[in-house]
């Protein structure tokens, strides 16, 4: 029986401040914090891909890694200001292991 090499996490992110408009900056922001705290390896591992931006409310769906989802969130706390220097805090709403659950919840748990 096959193994899959990795298992998927996904988070859904709810962006505070001056966040920025496009999905590209934001995940610059992101992989820019991992590699200040944990090294391009610990980058590398975490495998994250953005999934959804909603920047008219603030919101996003992340997916990672799950043997680095407590790094990712470390990274996401870490996460201060954006790259013009703006304040920015980025707050883990909701995890999941499947992209459905974690939309079936959001509603509920974003206000």
């Amino acid at each position: 029986m096959p193994v899959r090499p990795y298992r998927k996490r996904y988070l859904a992110l709810k962006l505070e401040g001056s966040w920025p408009r496009e999905g590209r900056e934001l995940v610059r922001l992101i992989l820019n914090a991992l590699v200040e705290l944990f090294g391009e390896q610990g980058a590398a591992g975490a495998r994250l891909k953005l999934i959804d931006h909603d920047p008219g409310r603030g919101m996003a769906i992340l997916r990672c890694s799950h043997t680095h989802m407590g790094l990712v969130r470390a990274a996401l706390a870490s996460i201060t200001a954006n790259r013009a220097g703006q304040p920015l805090a980025i707050h883990v709403v909701d995890a999941s292991g499947t992209l459905r659950a974690l939309r079936k919840r959001l509603p509920t748990r974003a206000r």
